[in-house]
């Protein structure tokens, strides 16, 4: 019996074809109807080199009979069978090939167990697999070209494997400057690594992203996970607001388990130092030795060149003696808190390095011929598989980072729109200010940036500091501002302040989006619009940008009953009344709000 896949009960298309005007037939695909694509040859043999291109698999298209989307995939194998397949990258087109990179094949090669330098027979294949609207259908088998093969020679390299990025204040919050926790099982699901603060860090806060942006993940803290320090495990949420990582503080170094599906960030070791001790600096495990071992960030590795001077034996130990590291099991095998002295035959001139990113299978190695080279950190890891593009960042804009929520990289942006347009003054969304928090405005990525002119500054609502300097002290929050809070920036005459009362409506452009700031005169009782207000509809004054706060529960005013718009003549407001309908007057106009007489007061602007 033909096995018959239904697509229209799988919802995977559409397509069905009119036999009368109340029936359709169902359209099916049939195993029998397709065409697996078909894969030309290659050259008879190639010689890879690091950085270059290995070559182009070009490929006729697939079909399965009926209309749908196809994905292309390339494998290499040394096995004829491709019992031990190795992805190479994938396309939706075939009009194009898969261009493969040198150090893709060459990666997959060493996974394949093959020596640099040493001719091998590698086979290819193409599988196109049929599309959904965004994933694969399992119930619908594969289509495998034929087989191309050629003779490849790998180059010398270490092996690359998938990463995800951590990122915090120890590397600036640049994602050029990460450091890595690597998919060592290959499952693309289980991370590890070590994480260096830094000897001076003084801020731990930290996140994972799985590429280098914040689009593909972007791991923080949230309201389910334990806040414990140095917890053995906690869970992470994938919130572009949730908070930054700050369990972690008692040591300079930590080795991290990472599990991708259940976002669960497992704490296996910290410790503070990786020095060598042997027979050439006389076994000394306190401060007095300073042959203190550096990590490359972008493997994780430690590194340190010495002199040896005669054989003789030797250990990596963690924090002046806390923990020795002898000889242990497998090739450079290495043992944390065991193992025999590893020894040196020849006296020279040695790199030594030592991998403790997988603690369950650290090594060692050693290297004459690296000895006192620059480190250039190996190969940048994979990108997980089709990531998303980056969002365009759009135009610079102003914005306030501070340690808001507990942000202690400040990474999180409350960005500053400018309303009305083009009048040089810049609202910010709302902040969940709190006693003790610190902020500055900055422009662009701290292309230029604003700040107090005294550490710990408070603002006003509604009253303007005018004491702003570039690249000078962080603003405070006292107890009194606490809650959500907008700042003011005007560029006009740089000043800043909180938003207090502001006006919203069909105003200068806008539809009930955005607040036009009001200033307040403490002697007068009064809120002026900060700049004259176009007014274009209806309208109401609201206060903190806000329709609902802690402080007030309806924050807004309206038309009083009996009250209607006017010109030069107080307009009756009260709280929670209706839109002010400027009917056919409207026009640009200078607004005065008396608090005391709940009274909104506008007069022509010039």
């Amino acid at each position: 019996m033909k096995k018959i896949f239904n697509i229209f009960a799988a919802t995977l298309m559409s397509a069905a074809m009119l036999t009368s005007c109340a029936e359709k037939e169902i359209v099916t695909y049939n195993p029998e109807n397709a065409v697996v694509p078909a894969l030309e040859a290659l050259a008879g043999s190639y010689v890879l080199e690091d950085g270059g291109e290995f070559a182009t698999l070009q490929f006729s298209a697939a079909e399965f009979g009926i209309p749908t989307a196809a994905r292309y995939t390339a494998y290499a194998d040394i096995h004829e069978d491709f019992s031990a397949k190795q992805s190479l990258g994938n396309v939706t087109t075939d009009t194009a090939g898969i261009t493969i990179s040198a150090n893709t094949l060459n990666n997959a090669l060493i996974t394949l167990a093959c020596q640099p330098a040493e001719p091998v027979t590698v086979y290819f294949r193409i599988e196109a697999q049929m599309m959904g609207e965004s994933s694969p259908v399992g119930s619908v088998e594969s289509l495998i070209s034929n087989t191309v093969s050629t003779t490849v020679t790998p180059f010398d390299a270490e092996k690359v494997y998938s990463a995800v990025y951590v990122i915090g204040a120890f590397c600036g919050w640049d994602h050029g400057n990460t450091a890595f926790l690597f998919s060592y099982a290959e499952d693309e699901e289980n991370y590890v690594g070590i994480v260096d603060f830094g000897a001076e860090c003084a801020d731990y806060g930290f996140k994972i992203t799985g590429a280098a942006n914040w689009d593909n993940g972007n791991w923080g803290t949230g309201d389910m996970t334990s806040a414990e320090p140095e917890a053995p495990s906690i869970t992470l949420w994938n919130d572009g607001g949730s908070g930054n990582i700050t369990n972690y503080s008692s040591f300079r170094y930590y080795n991290f388990h990472f599990v991708k599906s259940s976002l669960t960030l497992n704490m296996i070791r910290g410790f503070n130092s990786v020095k060598v001790a042997g027979d050439f600096n006389g076994w000394a495990a306190d401060d007095t030795n300073t042959d203190e071992m550096t990590q490359i960030r972008t493997n994780g590795k430690f590194y340190i060149d010495l002199d040896i001077p005669a054989a003789g034996g030797f250990k990596f130990i963690l924090d002046n003696g806390g923990t020795w590291i002898g000889t242990g099991e497998g090739e450079n095998g290495v043992g944390i808190g065991s193992g025999d002295n590893i020894q040196i035959a020849e006296p020279g001139q040695y790199r030594f390095y030592l991998d403790l990113n997988d603690w369950d299978n650290p090594t060692y190695s050693l290297s004459a011929a690296d000895y006192g080279k620059p480190v250039d950190g190996g190969d940048e890891p994979e990108e997980p598989e089709d990531p998303e593009d980056p969002e365009d960042p759009g135009t610079p804009v102003w914005g306030i980072k501070g340690d808001f929520d507990g942000d202690t990289g400040w990474a999180n942006e409350y960005v500053m729109t400018e309303f009305p347009a083009g009048s040089g003054i810049w609202v910010s969304a709302p902040i969940n200010f709190a006693e003790g928090n610190q902020f500055k405005i900055q422009y662009n990525n701290w292309e230029a940036e604003v700040g107090a002119a005294a550490a710990g500054d408070t603002l006003s609502t509604g009253v303007v500091y005018r004491g702003l300097t570039s690249g000078a002290s962080n603003f405070g929050v006292s107890a009194s501002q606490a809650g959500l809070r907008k700042v003011v920036l005007n560029t006009n005459d740089n000043t800043v302040y909180i938003l207090g009362w502001g006006v919203i409506g069909a105003v200068a452009g806008d539809s009930w989006g955005n607040d036009l700031p009001m200033l307040y005169d403490a002697a007068a009782g009064t809120w002026t619009s900060a700049v004259p207000a176009e007014i274009q509809g209806e309208f109401k004054l609201r206060w903190a940008g806000q329709w609902s706060t802690s402080e007030v529960t309806i924050p807004d005013r309206g038309l009083a009953d009996g009250a209607s718009f006017a010109v030069g003549t107080p307009i009756s407001l009260k709280q929670g009344g209706g839109d002010i309908n400027p009917g056919e007057n409207v026009g640009t106009y200078n607004m005065v709000y008396d608090v005391a007489n709940e009274t909104l007061t506008l007069t022509t602007a010039e």
